[in-house]
């Protein structure tokens, strides 16, 4: 039977800006903007900032009534990839067999490691170490024959602990479990269940099969059942290539200034293909997302003669589409970019372009090692220079 391992880092941003600046260890710290911010979200928040109600998701205004004596950071996303690479590497140490599920959880498959380590808890322990060792943030861990079960006992555990299910105890660890803790049960589904008396994982199992179909449709029906009884995959797959990478920007005020707003997607433009690089990938489309005021939400894409994780040649395809964009004369609340078609590096290059290709993939990957070693806005190219002046000036 396999072993696998979950492993979650607890409150990873928040920890993360703790361990850039010590001073805010024990405090309330909350990513994802300042105070003053009407629109943003809560990305993440220190344990000492939950205690409050701050949850992730939460819009900024409703986090600052709960706890207007929080420290509101807007939070480095470079940054938290940065780091989350490097505690890749670390459980890389332990198994090949690591599938990153975001950017601060993974599994991992540990059947065949274990016995390099006196037993799970020993291997767990060693992670949890090397992280605090490495990056002074701590993680949790759950172990179980397959993913859902291992991810289920971390959040119960949570933060800074471990809990391992025994192979044949997955469901009676369930059972005394809240229904909404399985996945596929939302605040619909879950409400649905309750209105019967269905709150435990418990009373859903004993749910015959063809009643439970009445209420949520066949294949979810089947899907919860095998969930409430620990059946679930145990197939850790290391080498998943993402559908797209993106990264999109909510601005505090409405703009119209489409110079500027260029900027900010060229800004944009940096992060995605900097992840590009980091991952080996390259991408055939490139999306242009923008909101405007009056929430109507439009997308605009092309498709690229040949893949690439060039800045220069993705920001050539938005200089297309953003005349397109501009046709509306409304102003601006969200701009984005997305980069998919991905696929491993595997380009091959023209006879006349070769050179230049060459020339900027030297130049962007010797960028892409200053910015690992001392940060993403260590280096900007010329195009993003006075969207960094205004950040610099926003913070004086």
């Amino acid at each position: 039977m396999r072993r696998i391992l979950h492993i979650d880092m607890d409150a990873f941003f928040a920890s993360v800006e703790v361990a850039r600046n010590p001073a805010l260890r024990g405090k309330a710290v909350i990513i994802g903007g300042n105070p003053e911010d009407r629109r943003g979200v809560v990305s993440s928040a220190s344990y000492e900032a939950r205690s409050f109600g701050v949850r992730s998701a939460m819009p900024i205004v409703r986090a600052r009534q709960l706890c207007p004596h929080g420290i509101f950071i807007r939070g480095s996303h470079s940054v938290y990839g940065e780091v989350s690479r490097r505690i890749r590497e670390i459980l890389h140490s332990v198994t090949p067999l690591v599938q990153m599920a975001s950017i601060d959880e993974a599994h991992l498959d540990i059947t065949g490691s274990v016995h390099l380590f006196e037993n799970e808890a020993a291997l767990a322990a060693f992670l949890k170490r090397k992280i605090v060792e490495q990056e002074q943030i701590t993680a949790t861990i759950g172990i179980a024959s397959n993913k859902m079960v291992a991810k289920i006992a971390a959040n119960q555990c949570k933060p800074d602990g471990f809990l391992a299910i025994a192979p044949g105890q997955e469901e009676e660890f369930l059972a005394a479990l809240s229904v909404s803790e399985l996945p596929g049960v939302g605040p619909r589904s879950r409400e649905i269940l309750e209105m019967r008396g269905i709150m435990t994982v418990r009373q859903l199992a004993q749910i015959p099969e063809s009643h439970l179909a009445q209420l949520m449709g066949v294949q979810a029906a089947a899907g919860l059942l095998a969930a409430a009884r620990g059946i679930a995959s145990d197939v850790v797959e290391p080498v998943r290539v993402p559908k797209s990478v993106s990264k999109e920007t909510t601005f505090s005020e409405d703009l119209a200034d489409w110079d500027e707003l260029a900027s900010v997607l060229f800004c944009l433009v940096e992060h995605c293909t900097h992840t590009l690089r980091s991952e080996g990938l390259e991408a055939r489309k490139v999306s242009l997302k923008v909101r405007y005021s009056d929430f109507e939400t439009k997308l605009f894409g092309l498709t690229l003669p040949e893949p690439t994780c060039l800045d220069t040649q993705v920001v050539d395809a938005l200089k297309v589409l953003l005349p397109k964009a501009q046709q509306r004369r409304t102003r601006v609340r969200l701009i984005g970019v997305s980069l998919s078609g991905l696929s491993k590096d595997q380009h091959q290059m023209g006879l006349f372009d070769q050179k230049e290709r060459e020339k900027w993939e030297r130049l962007l990957h010797t960028v892409d090692d200053v910015r690992d070693k001392m940060g993403f806005d260590s280096m900007r190219l010329g195009n993003t220079l006075k969207v960094r002046k205004k950040e610099d000036s926003a913070q004086d």
